[in-house]
């Protein structure tokens, strides 16, 4: 398995780790491996945290899937992206950004390494949990809210 999870650096103790944020997780204390090809760009993450235009919360997480979709994932073939981690980064992959899991949608917990995560789900049929990875390397799985329904809604393809 090249991708076997997703989780925040507070979680992730050890393992393959790969973040996929603008600076690395650096501003985390993360300074392991990083693919920021997967990153949003500034603009979004400013536009999302400052929510200008007052949207309401579903309309903000809304409006970033489709942002997100469009700038990363609507011309990028999954199984390239597979191929690619695979590469650089070798197998059981976790890929990391900073946002707490949680069982909502919500502001607090939403974040694009899910979106990444449930879009490689519905393009590929790959279920990539949400971990927890001690020092130790126990593992437990972290229920998470699901996107899935959100990006078809949102993502005419499917």
């Amino acid at each position: 398995m090249i991708i076997k999870g997703t989780s925040c650096y507070e979680n992730a103790k050890s393992g393959n780790l790969v973040s996929i944020t603008g600076d690395g997780g650096n501003a985390w204390g993360f300074y392991g491996n990083a693919y920021k090809k997967m990153s949003p760009r500034l603009y979004l993450w400013q536009y999302y945290d400052q929510n200008p235009d007052n949207l309401t919360e579903d309309e903000l997480i809304d409006w970033y899937i489709k942002e997100f979709y469009d700038l990363r994932l609507k011309n990028l073939d999954p199984n390239e992206l597979i191929n690619t981690l695979n590469q650089k980064f070798g197998e059981e992959i976790i890929l990391l950004c900073h946002e707490l899991p949680g069982l909502n949608i919500n502001k607090e917990h939403f974040c694009h390494r899910r979106l990444l995560a449930d879009w490689l789900g519905l393009e590929t049929g790959i279920i990539i949990p949400e971990l927890s990875i001690s020092e130790s390397r126990i593992i437990t799985t972290e229920e998470i809210y699901d996107l899935k329904p959100k990006i078809k809604k949102l993502i005419k393809k499917y």
